[in-house]
């Protein structure tokens, strides 16, 4: 191939030479590969053809190479963070279990008004990189979306999210954490007629 870019390179290099130059080009290199195909012009030298189309579509791989690298790019730039952020949910888990701890009486307290502030922060910045939580309860079971960690007997349909052990979160439009929760079995009754 580095042959004929080569050689594509010195074809063109010559043809502007002979333009510069002030010499007259034939009849068939003055109009071009877009020539009409009258009965006057003389036929192109396949070689010239066959250059001409290798570097079009040499051309054309380059700028699809340069598309796909430029979606790479970006895939990766909005991704690459995806890990990091992952493990700053357990902190942000932490933070919510304990404050859902925090008795009545205590949270006027200036250290959990501190505490909360920084959840808020923590929360805030999480969300700028593009972060948001995903909502379970009372949905249909999605395997992309939760991991199921118990089947019990409820009044909700079989396969609805009953509890939510772990909030599932996505990052742009890809999920990094699924959700534990637990799944309903369908009605109790349903149960014990098919046993009995």
């Amino acid at each position: 191939m580095d042959d004929k870019i080569r050689r594509a390179e010195d074809l063109l290099a010559e043809r502007s030479r002979t333009r510069t130059n002030g010499h007259p080009l034939p009849e068939s290199e003055s109009e071009g590969p877009e020539s009409d195909g009258s009965a006057g012009s003389l036929p192109e030298d396949p070689k010239v053809v066959e250059l001409t189309n290798d570097l079009k579509r040499m051309a054309a791989d380059f700028a699809n190479y340069r598309k796909r690298n430029d979606a790479e790019r970006a895939d990766f730039a909005k991704f690459a963070k995806a890990d990091l952020i992952a493990k700053l949910l357990d902190v942000l888990d932490g933070y919510d279990r304990a404050l859902a701890t925090v008795p009545d009486e205590l949270k006027g307290q200036p250290w959990v008004e501190g505490m909360w502030l920084v959840e808020r922060k923590l929360r805030a910045i999480l969300e700028g990189e593009g972060l948001e939580s995903v909502d379970s309860l009372g949905k249909r079971f999605d395997p992309y979306q939760h991991e199921a960690v118990a089947h019990v007997p409820s009044a909700e349909p079989e396969g609805t999210v009953i509890k939510e052990h772990q909030r599932a979160y996505r990052l742009h439009d890809k999920i990094i954490r699924p959700a534990l929760v637990t799944v309903s079995s369908g009605r109790e009754e349903k149960e014990s007629k098919s046993n009995g």
